[in-house]
């Protein structure tokens, strides 16, 4: 019994922690005032969009055309693709594209043959970077689309409010199947939690699809250096970088016509690689509140899932109710809080339905987060056709 009332507490008391840190990305999600851009940016400032691609011939064409498709004035920006060894018709794609302000890179003209095994997104970026024309950077993906008053917004947010990096949402889209559902909530939930951290001044995470920055930030910082060793993480490592210098230094633009949008993985293989992708990062943080965060959300993810386990099978072997309680007070703790930090965030994203699915969402969501923590851990996954260790 005495062992009982232990468990009990313990999972009581990590319920709790949980919900406050909970509270705490709320109250700072709500605490950031919607940005309004002016009709006309204050000073007319020059930007290069640095593209890193591989193998995005299905969505290149589509990508460009919409960056091109902005009501920002066409003779402050330029568009740099930088090619990372694709093995398809990507480059070919580029090169029938007549578009002046359009510039292509190859990477392979870079690094030679060494370069063909590994991944090269840091490379590329800084290539773009060092060829650059404009004063201000902005990297996204070569398969993201946006509004028409994207640039536009980003550079306004930007200049009026003197940062040294922002970043702004990025949103998953169509979703129709559950995987689809689940990387659509998922990606909204990261963004909210984006957007408070940031405005609490403890930046955790941000998205190198939609991802601006000043030319002469990245050059003082010396770029990613120091960084090289990670495969991922051209944009989390940067933001450290930004806040360790500038502390008051990053922005999230709580506006829709900042978001980027992008497919969702297609099938679970592609879909858990890309997330291990992410996980990869953690291993360069530097910042300890960002790993104990992301340490204690991965414990508690865990917890629900023995503690749902143990209730169960306590239960049925003892037919007494108080055997539930450890498992009601995880599920139930999670369920409660992932709903009041999610309703105003699926809101914000024009997604408010979504949270009528948050329980289906949420079972999928902890067997996941459990299951990619452990296998994360080999530190190998595919990605763009590329075996990455």
């Amino acid at each position: 019994m005495e062992s009982d009332l232990l468990i009990l507490i313990v999972v009581g008391v990590l319920s709790a922690l949980y919900l406050f840190m909970i509270l705490f990305f709320l109250i700072f999600w709500l605490k950031q005032k919607r940005f309004q851009p002016s009709t006309k940016t204050a000073k007319e400032v020059s930007v290069t969009i640095v593209v890193p691609v591989r193998n995005e011939e299905k969505g290149i064409k589509e990508c460009i055309e919409s960056l091109f498709n902005q009501t920002y004035p066409k003779y402050l920006y330029e568009v740099i693709v930088v090619d990372d060894y694709s093995t398809d018709d990507t480059r070919k794609i580029m090169r029938e594209m007549d578009i002046p302000a359009l510039r292509l890179f190859d990477l392979q003209q870079y690094l030679g043959n060494r370069g063909e095994k590994k991944p090269n997104k840091k490379e590329a970026i800084s290539i773009g970077i060092k060829n650059a024309q404009g004063d201000l950077i902005i990297t996204t993906d070569g398969d993201c689309l946006r509004s028409e008053n994207w640039l536009h917004t980003m550079v306004d947010y930007f200049v009026n409010n003197n940062y040294k990096l922002i970043t702004a949402p990025v949103v998953i889209k169509p979703a129709f199947t559950p995987l689809q559902i689940l990387q659509q909530a998922d990606v909204m939930t990261l963004m909210g939690i984006t957007a408070a951290t940031i405005t609490a001044g403890k930046p955790t995470m941000c998205s190198g699809a939609n991802l601006m920055y000043a030319k002469e930030t990245f050059l003082e910082l010396e770029g990613f250096k120091g960084n090289h060793d990670v495969p991922s993480g051209d944009d989390i490592f940067l933001m450290q970088k930004v806040h360790e210098k500038y502390a008051d230094g990053i922005g999230f633009v709580k506006h829709f016509d900042a978001a980027v949008f992008t497919l969702p993985e297609k099938g679970l293989f592609k879909f858990l690689g890309q997330r291990i992708r992410w996980v990869s990062k953690s291993v360069g943080y530097a910042n300890w509140w960002v790993k104990l965060q992301l340490l204690f959300a991965y414990l508690f993810n865990v917890l629900v899932i023995a503690a749902v386990a143990y209730s169960i099978t306590k239960f049925i072997y003892t037919q007494e109710k108080f055997a539930l309680l450890p498992g009601a007070i995880a599920l139930g703790s999670k369920l409660f809080a992932d709903l009041i930090f999610c309703i105003p965030v699926f809101h914000f994203f024009k997604k408010i339905w979504l949270a009528l699915l948050l329980p289906f969402i949420e079972v999928l969501h902890i067997f996941y987060i459990s299951f990619i923590g452990i296998i994360s851990l080999s530190g190998r996954y595919r990605w763009r056709g590329r075996k990455v260790s």
